[in-house]
């Protein structure tokens, strides 16, 4: 029997954390380091754990709105000056979960100068303080260079957040920061390879369980962050998800596995944070280099997943969906009994849904065009002929559903970014 997973909030924050860095080498553990400095500063001011806590969760996601490769890179540039967009959409995604409420407003507000009085609209002092932490942590992280040795630039980061006490930040913190770099083991954590095991030993984090309603908002939240990355994908995870639950209770799964496969769908394409959106958005045939980067997605997938206790049989109904009864998928050429009902649920799903739904470039197809591509892949030994065969006899019923899921996904990306070419979406 498959039992309700129970998840640990700040083990997932972290995991997830770790995903959203994975779009570029220059951004791989930058949430972490921002979490470790505010969080040191908050321990500096004698901060309550909720408040510590709420401020943990904002930094390790405060790029959540970041949706692209691209504009990881261009974020993190030390003159960055594309941020309201990628806080306020990053502040809107948080909100969908209760225990975000408190750290979406840091996160809104993560990139506020402390000078600029009209722009906090009357936030609370706590949230302000709080919020301009963040934002002096991000700059340290953005003002260092990775490529150097961490010791010799202490002089130059100190010297470079002390010019910004009174405008960027509040001087209070800028004392605060410049009392705790004295000490060489700060410098040392901060840039140490293991700054995920260093922040889950700073304090004992309040004790919060996600069951299933919290991990379906989860997975919805991560869902929009990869599909909203393009108007070429801003609908792909929510019609697979809706079309794997709908696979699955026609082929006797209990509600509750049939809300876990929900949750694979939204989470079976979070892998592709690493893809570029000009590999995404490339409308012509990808070229050899192009699809090896592709064909890399699941794996991310599979080891985001496997760091979060509770997640195992998410993570491979998720993670195996580009897999083959026959070995010829990929990333790991699973084949046979190996690949769970879940998972060859999950394929037929994926196939599905890339085949009828409307992308940007072309019209999605129906029964007749998509039912012999199924086929020919059950006769090649790919796909589950019995799933296939469900999905057959219910064809009308089970494409209604992913269409109206779809298209309420599109109107959504729609009003969020009005001028991203979402041309035929719906």
């Amino acid at each position: 029997m498959i039992r309700d997973p129970v998840v640990m909030l700040d083990n997932l924050v972290l995991s997830l954390s770790d995903s959203l860095d994975l779009v570029h080498h220059c951004a791989a553990d930058h949430q972490q380091r921002v979490a470790y400095v505010a969080l040191r500063m908050a321990q500096a001011m004698g901060y309550n754990l909720i408040d510590r806590a709420d401020l943990m969760y904002a930094a390790a996601l405060h790029d959540i709105g970041v949706l692209s490769v691209e504009e990881k890179i261009e974020s993190i540039q030390v003159d960055s000056q594309n941020w309201q967009q990628h806080a306020e959409l990053g502040a809107a995604l948080l909100r969908r979960l209760e225990f975000f409420g408190a750290a979406s407003e840091l996160v809104r507000l993560h990139h506020q100068p402390w000078s600029d009085e009209p722009g906090w609209n009357d936030a609370p002092g706590k949230v302000r303080i709080s919020s301009n932490a963040l934002h002096l942590a991000d700059y340290v992280d953005r003002v260092v260079r990775k490529e150097i040795d961490i010791l010799s630039q202490v002089k130059m980061v100190r010297d470079s957040v002390s010019q910004w006490s009174g405008s960027k930040f509040a001087p209070r913190l800028v004392d605060c920061f410049l009392d705790l770099t004295g000490q060489e083991s700060f410098w040392l954590d901060f840039a140490s390879p293991r700054i995920y095991t260093v922040l889950t030993g700073m304090i004992a984090w309040p004790h919060v369980e996600l069951r299933m309603d919290g991990l379906e908002q989860i997975g919805q939240i991560f869902s929009r962050i990869v599909d909203f990355r393009s108007p070429f994908t801003a609908t792909h995870s929510i019609g697979v998800a809706t079309t794997a639950e709908e696979l699955a209770r026609r082929l006797g799964f209990e509600d509750r596995e049939c809300r876990l496969i929900r949750i694979a769908g939204h989470l079976h394409d979070l892998g592709k944070v690493a893809v570029p959106n000009s590999i995404l958005e490339k409308p012509s045939k990808l070229a050899p280099s192009e699809f090896h980067v592709i064909r890399g997605h699941t794996y991310h997938t599979y080891h985001i997943l496997s760091t979060i206790g509770g997640f195992e049989e998410i993570n491979m109904w998720a993670s195996f969906h580009h897999e083959r009864l026959n070995g010829e998928g990929y990333p790991f050429h699973h084949k046979g009994e190996v690949l769970p009902l879940g998972a060859r649920i999950m394929c037929v799903a994926d196939v599905f849904t890339a085949l009828a739904e409307n992308r940007p470039y072309r019209e999605g197809t129906g029964r007749k065009e998509n039912m012999p591509i199924l086929s020919r892949l059950v006769r090649n030994g790919g796909l589950d002929a019995r799933i296939v065969n469900v999905l057959n006899e219910g064809y009308e019923e089970i494409d209604e559903v992913r269409s109206v899921a779809q298209e309420a996904y599109a109107e959504e990306y729609e009003r969020r970014f009005p001028n991203r070419n979402a041309a035929g979406l719906h």
